[in-house]
């Protein structure tokens, strides 16, 4: 073979390549980019990047009258929180106080349900106030005096309380089921962004943790739970869903 046919066939082979090379991007078959789809029942809404679409929620609600549902803001607002990472009251070393006129600790630290009353607001909701007010309203159906011999309302530690924000969300939310099956498209579909879980972390029988559901999943399109306890001892991300005992998981409004 010449050395001008040589050429000639090595720009066919070339062109050829180029060809199919060109066929296999646009089946879809190659991309340059690892890309995981979700095997579960979320597959069908989830992106490929494993967010989950906060614009399109069954969530109508703006409280704040910015454009954005309920849900979205307060997942807004708890990822806000978690680029803080603010380290947990109760860890084990801190000398940091726990009651705070006003009610919020500094941004740097944080009660989980603290994590809760900042990411509310953000969706134009006042745990602090809200739940002060209900208190007001019906105080025998909350613990205040049972557990730390209150008689009267303090709204400036009875919102950061989890047995008062318990109550008030049992009163006052959305009671949505505590058993989760990420296999069944149902009960998948129905832990949305945004919603508030309860948890007992350590199976004493009591909560003793809660967070918020995110807009990320896990490889099975479970969703995560932003939230801050004394383990890792700040604000983080983590399925707890699948890994720990749900005691409430509530809608609001």
């Amino acid at each position: 073979m010449s050395k001008s046919s040589r050429g000639i066939f090595l720009i066919i082979i070339l062109i050829i390549l180029l060809i199919i090379f060109v066929i296999i991007l646009s089946t879809g078959k190659f991309n340059f980019k690892k890309v995981y789809e979700p095997s579960t029942a979320l597959s069908k809404v989830l992106p490929r990047y494993r967010l989950i679409d906060l614009d399109n929620l069954p969530v109508k609600g703006d409280a704040n009258h910015n454009g954005n549902n309920d849900s979205k803001d307060i997942v807004i607002g708890a990822k806000k929180q978690l680029q803080i990472k603010a380290k947990n009251i109760f860890v084990k070393g801190s000398t940091q106080p726990n009651y705070y006129r006003g009610g919020d600790p500094p941004e740097e630290w944080a009660l989980c349900t603290d994590i809760i009353a900042r990411s509310f607001k953000e969706a134009g909701f006042d745990l602090r106030v809200l739940v002060n007010e209900d208190i007001k309203k019906d105080i025998d159906k909350y613990p205040l005096k049972a557990i730390w011999k209150q008689n009267v309302p303090d709204i400036d530690i009875d919102y950061r309380r989890i047995q008062n924000l318990e109550v008030f969300f049992k009163r006052n939310a959305q009671n949505l089921t505590i058993k989760f099956n990420p296999s069944d498209e149902a009960n998948l579909n129905s832990w949305l962004p945004g919603d508030v879980v309860f948890f007992d972390m350590d199976g004493d029988g009591y909560s003793d943790n809660v967070g918020i559901i995110s807009d990320s999943t896990t490889r099975n399109g479970t969703p995560k739970i932003i939230y801050n306890y004394i383990d890792p001892g700040y604000t983080t991300e983590a399925n707890l869903l699948s890994n720990k005992k749900i005691t409430g998981h509530y809608r609001y409004p």
